[in-house]
């Protein structure tokens, strides 16, 4: 893959969080599907996010560029995987080779974690 990939990001969580306590090979992958609507309030809605659990559970997600509905978005999904698990969850982490400056200030502001190679200013 080439410069500001995917792979790229999940390099940058060996990187970057090692300085926040987490080691990457717990992360998972986790797939949620909500067949009837009871969680996110759509049915057939799909929830794709990774994780780490231990005494702590971490959600992180994983982009090549991210942008402010990317941002936005995570607190739901955040939500709807607390519902799921039945467990809250305690830190959100946005993991990213490149992020626009204003998904990265409203990731700020949601306390969201950011770990990135650039921030983009346009």
């Amino acid at each position: 893959m080439g410069r500001g990939s995917r792979e790229d990001g999940a390099r940058d969580i060996q990187g970057g969080s090692g300085e926040r306590g987490i080691e990457p090979r717990k992360v998972e992958k986790m797939r949620f599907v909500d067949e009837d609507g009871k969680i996110t309030g759509i049915s057939g809605r799909i929830i794709d996010i990774n994780s780490i659990k231990d005494e702590k559970l971490y959600l992180i997600e994983v982009k090549s560029r991210a942008e402010l509905d990317h941002v936005e978005a995570l607190p739901i999904k955040v939500g709807a995987m607390e519902k799921f698990l039945k467990r809250k969850v305690d830190k959100i982490i946005l993991v990213a080779v490149n992020v626009d400056r204003e998904a990265y200030n409203r990731a700020i502001d949601l306390g969201i974690d950011v770990i990135c190679g650039n921030v983009i200013d346009f």
